[in-house]
């Protein structure tokens, strides 16, 4: 499931003119500046022409004034415009399932006579309402170290611009692990884990697109995701315990939490917390309201002391997936404890909110398989008399028609894990802004996870 898009520019040369060397091409300063950018750095591929083949001057002209129009576009911009003593004509798609329209921008050169030459350029572009790691991965931060409980490379954001590498690597370790991944993640990924211990880090959205101002958004109606995400570790034991402990995709009130908000244990380990329950170093971890979909790896089937390990009542050792809130209003250990809290109350580990899957014998655990998996998430958010009515929808591996479109509701098969829940007026409110992105832990034993392809949109 690829959720974003994205494509470098084909060009087209329409009904081509071919003129004798020593014509003169007509290019303003302004639209140097304005070209010189766009142009720098793009690998044309065309079944028709590229630039190479654009022999002619007035054809030159004509496809850099096409590109200028890939430059001028913004959604809904569509229409003829003079510029430079020729024209640039732009058109546009209808959204795809990804959120992506295809722009079509043609230079025009000597319009209506015979010397008349056309050269087509197309791309796919986001349109401003969805939020990928195409467009937007450098807007995606872990918390500063020493602001939570963040371990040196827990969380790392790999981005197209090995300049940025962390303080954690080395400039050629950084662009190794970049080059490897390369293929598979070219528009940018977020590695959770890192193979290393006693590690609870997040990774948040700050930028500013759709409705969301440095990372705090308008939740509205709710949201829709999809991602990839794959277990680089693999792990066939049978009871799951070589590799640990997962990751949640977290939607959270930004009122209480800043960009900086981790949880995980104040000291030592507690993996299970998956970086979401729990105070971190701060002793605010990540306060509620708060809504997850949890992926953990790692059983912790007891039921004491939440405060301590072994205490989330995972219903087996098996891989699972799970809806979580916040559990009781005095303490954050239990927030990831199923069945705990109360209005609202975590899902129990026999509810719909619970999916777990055993391992196929002697093969590897569900999701520990070295395999790209994807997840779509829904969250739909109404008023009623002042309150809130949050329902919560998740699926692993769809495969319906429209599993990756992010642009409208996903009807095409039923959700691994639901759950529907009333906020009272104060939590509701406490929603109107929100935060989103991911957590993780590792506590005695390690892991690596890539997030990938990733695509948000607000419902409305």
């Amino acid at each position: 499931m690829d959720c974003d898009g994205g494509s470098v520019p084909n060009a087209e040369t329409i009904n081509p003119v071919v003129f004798q060397s020593g014509s003169t091409l007509l290019f303003t300063i302004g639209a140097l500046v304005v070209l010189s950018g766009l142009a720098a750095g793009l690998v044309l591929s065309s079944p028709h022409a590229v630039i190479s083949t654009l022999a002619g001057a007035n054809e030159m002209r004509a496809y850099y004034l096409a590109l200028s129009g890939l430059n001028l576009w913004t959604d809904g911009r569509t229409g003829t415009f003079a510029i430079g003593g020729g024209t640039i004509t732009l058109s546009q798609s209808a959204q795809d399932a990804g959120g992506s329209v295809t722009v079509t921008s043609i230079g025009t050169v000597g319009s209506g006579s015979t010397q008349e030459t056309n050269v087509r350029v197309t791309a796919r572009r986001q349109t401003a309402a969805t939020i990928t790691f195409a467009n937007d991965i450098d807007a995606f931060q872990a918390p500063l170290l020493g602001a939570a409980t963040n371990v040196a490379e827990a969380i790392l954001v790999f981005g197209t611009d090995a300049s940025k590498a962390s303080n954690s690597l080395t400039y050629a370790d950084w662009v190794s692990l970049w080059a490897r991944n390369a293929s598979r993640y070219a528009d940018g990924w977020v590695r959770l884990g890192g193979e290393t211990h006693d590690s609870n880090a997040a990774a948040w959205y700050t930028g500013s697109k759709a409705s969301c101002d440095a990372g705090k958004c308008a939740l509205g109606n709710g949201l829709r995701v999809c991602f990839g995400f794959t277990f680089d570790d693999y792990d066939n034991s049978r009871d799951s315990k070589d590799k640990g402990d997962g990751f949640t995709f977290a939607v959270v009130t930004a009122e209480n939490d800043p960009a900086t908000a981790a949880g995980g244990p104040s000291a030592g380990m507690m993996g299970e917390y998956l970086g979401y329950a729990g105070p971190g170093i701060s002793g605010q971890g990540i306060k509620a309201p708060k809504i997850a979909v949890e992926v953990d790896t790692y059983p912790n089937r007891g039921g004491g002391n939440p405060a301590s390990s072994n205490s989330r009542r995972d219903k087996s050792n098996a891989n699972h997936v799970a809806i979580v809130y916040w559990g009781a209003g005095d303490t954050n250990a239990d927030d990831n404890v199923h069945g705990a809290g109360d209005a609202p109350q975590n899902p129990a580990n026999t509810s719909l909110g619970y999916r777990e899957q055993a391992a196929s014998g002697g093969g590897p655990n569900w999701l520990e398989d070295g395999e790209e998996h994807a997840m779509r998430v829904e969250i739909h958010r109404e008023s009623q008399g002042g309150e809130g009515v949050y329902t919560v929808l998740a699926w692993v591996d769809p495969t319906g028609a429209g599993s990756d479109d992010v642009t409208a509701d996903y009807t095409a098969e039923s959700p691994l894990v639901s759950s529907s829940v009333r906020l009272d007026a104060a939590d509701h409110a406490r929603l109107d802004a929100v935060r989103f992105g991911w957590t993780e832990s590792t506590g005695g034993e390690t892991q690596t996870v890539a997030i990938h392809d990733f695509a948000l949109a607000f419902r409305h």
